[in-house]
């Protein structure tokens, strides 16, 4: 959403403005914030066509996050894991033939839906449901299918758990996006391969991730990577971004080094370990990434940090150190 635009009732410019308002949405109110014009000449008040369309995507995915109810991404990531088409996801739910598909592309399911998506994601509850359906399957394709499920199920990962984020499930404060690790490394890799050497240390990285997820939740409604944010002393973070270097290091992705300063003093600096998998972000993710960086590749650390001390979630929340709120606060960006 564009900041500033023509007034169509007068020749003046038309703000963007948003405010909470109660919503009724599936037959419940929900607080959620409206999105509109303001004309700084004759006072007027209007929406756009987008800017509705990101108020009614608020409003659906407050009531998502309310009930747990699986976002789009989750249900594309979900058939990814089982290797499965979004066709042969809806035979074994039992969905019909676009069923799953709508879903991923954004229909909110009724609650009962929702829950059975959300137990499909545990790969011992599908595979009981995908036995069911093994007539719909070629022979081969069900026992390609079968092995993947039980190799999820065989190898479950019991890794020590880190804690990466404030919040576990989607909601306003990541961006109504899951958690997503791999995106979360290749954006650090991609900030560090095309941004000036000398800057890529944890304050311009943490920029930079701020950035590009808000950026991401300004223009589309989503974050990129689910990350929450804190505003600290030196601008906008990671909420546990110290743990996420760790994971990041001990992954083999990235490796820190330190450089001598001329005052003596050492600076940490990171480096890449892996090339740039751009296949697990979307164009329009992409498109995102790259205005980011082309906009903030050769500024330095320090002047990012400035940048980020003039946004206004800085300036709201920097005495309490709160979790920045994507709804409240993405849509005044200043720095880009």
């Amino acid at each position: 959403m564009e900041k500033v635009i023509e007034c169509p009732y007068c020749e003046g410019k038309a703000n963007l403005r948003v405010q909470e308002k109660e919503f009724v949405f599936k037959k419940e109110c929900l607080i959620s914030h409206e999105y509109f014009y303001q004309c700084d000449l004759c006072a007027e008040e209007f929406t756009t066509n987008e800017v509705d369309e990101f108020t009614i995507l608020q409003i659906s995915n407050q009531y998502r996050s309310k009930h747990a109810i699986p976002f789009p991404q989750q249900l594309i990531d979900l058939k990814l894991k089982y290797g499965l088409s979004s066709a042969k996801m809806s035979e074994v739910l039992g969905l019909g033939a676009n069923g799953y598909s709508n879903y991923e592309k954004g229909e909110v399911p009724t609650l009962a839906i929702a829950n059975l998506l959300s137990n499909a994601s545990d790969p011992a509850v599908f595979k009981n449901m995908f036995i069911k359906v093994k007539d719909s399957f070629s022979d081969n394709a069900y026992r390609e299918a079968l092995k993947k499920i039980e190799h999820l199920i065989n190898n479950k990962e019991e890794e020590n758990y880190i804690r990466l984020n404030y919040y576990e499930e989607p909601n306003s404060f990541t961006g109504f996006r899951a958690l997503n690790k791999e995106r979360i490394s290749n954006l650090v890799l991609a900030f560090i391969l095309r941004c000036k050497e000398d800057f890529n240390d944890r304050l311009k990285l943490n920029k930079l991730l701020f950035y590009t997820d808000f950026l991401s939740y300004k223009k589309r409604g989503y974050s990129i990577t689910g990350l929450t944010y804190r505003a600290i002393q030196y601008g906008p973070v990671p909420s546990y971004y110290d743990n996420m270097y760790t994971i990041l290091e001990n992954d083999g992705v990235v490796m820190s080094t330190w450089k001598k300063e001329e005052d003596g003093s050492g600076k940490e600096i990171f480096t890449a370990e892996k090339d740039f998998d751009s296949t697990v972000f979307e164009a329009h993710d992409i498109e995102i990434i790259d205005l980011v960086i082309d906009k903030f590749k050769d500024t330095s650390s320090w002047d990012l940090v400035e940048l980020s001390h003039g946004e206004q979630s800085w300036k709201d929340l920097i005495t309490s150190k709160d979790i920045i709120d994507y709804q409240k606060y993405a849509y005044c960006l200043e720095a880009i």
